[in-house]
């Protein structure tokens, strides 16, 4: 019976890679050498993304026990598990937000939500125990570092919306949550931390080229040294961003 259900769990994990690839092959082959089927891109891309948060809400099980590990290796995985499927759901709510949708405010607020969670999870494995005080120096070291910063922008633009502000705190968390991935990818022996430490800095690389893709909407850029950037940058979001997002969705084994 646990053979079977081992093998189970593994057709469904290669099943889900394999739709994801084809999505992304699909979706890749539009934006790079379609002229055409823009809108089809978009609702793929979302897709796939439902797609990771359908595959983390049904092939996890969580438990009171496991009798291998001992019941606070089981909570622990247990709360894991809970936070990657709340992660996804919001990076599926942000990504309805600002692929289907063009509610970029929203979308970044939720996003923000997203990091958060990501760092609650990074904090379990590297706070000993400290993981409400890391989060509020976080937290507020990221407002601090905003406000100086939208300061600046305030004083060069004379205005700054709300979108500005939550991207800019959405990015300093990300950056702090990055750095902590790649302390992971280097220290951790645990393969499935390593394999979210990835993931996390795919999905940090595709938010590098969503600034450079939005760069000249709130800075004066010589369209020169622009252009063949931005359209670089077009392309490589949804390169980094699926791979990011399959590799965490296939980190909840521990």
């Amino acid at each position: 019976m646990k053979n079977m259900r081992i093998k189970k769990k593994t057709e469904l994990k290669i099943l889900f890679i394999l739709i994801e690839l084809i999505l992304y092959g699909t979706f890749m082959y539009l934006d790079i050498l379609a002229n055409y089927g823009a809108n089809l891109s978009i609702y793929i891309k979302f897709f796939s993304i439902f797609l990771c948060f359908l595959f983390v809400m049904l092939y996890y099980k969580t438990s009171n026990q496991n009798k291998e590990e001992g019941l606070r290796e089981a909570h622990s995985s247990n709360l894991e598990i809970h936070i990657l499927r709340m992660a996804m759901f919001f990076t599926l709510i942000s990504d309805l937000f600002i692929l289907v949708l063009d509610y970029y405010t929203a979308g970044i607020f939720t996003f923000i939500i997203v990091q958060f969670l990501y760092l609650i999870l990074i904090s379990s494995w590297t706070s000993s125990g400290k993981i409400l005080r890391t989060i509020l120096i976080r937290a507020i070291g990221a407002g601090v570092i905003t406000a100086f910063i939208v300061t600046l922008y305030y004083f060069y633009e004379t205005t700054a919306s709300f979108e500005v502000i939550f991207g800019v705190y959405y990015f300093i968390i990300f950056v702090s949550n990055a750095i902590d991935a790649l302390g992971i990818l280097f220290r951790s022996k645990k393969k499935y931390r390593i394999l979210f430490a990835c993931g996390l800095l795919a999905y940090f690389l595709c938010d590098i080229n969503v600034a450079i893709f939005n760069l000249k909407d709130y800075i004066t850029i010589d369209e020169t040294l622009y252009t063949p950037i931005y359209n670089f940058s077009t392309i490589a979001m949804w390169m980094f961003y699926l791979p990011g997002q399959v590799a965490i969705a296939l980190s909840g084994e521990s």
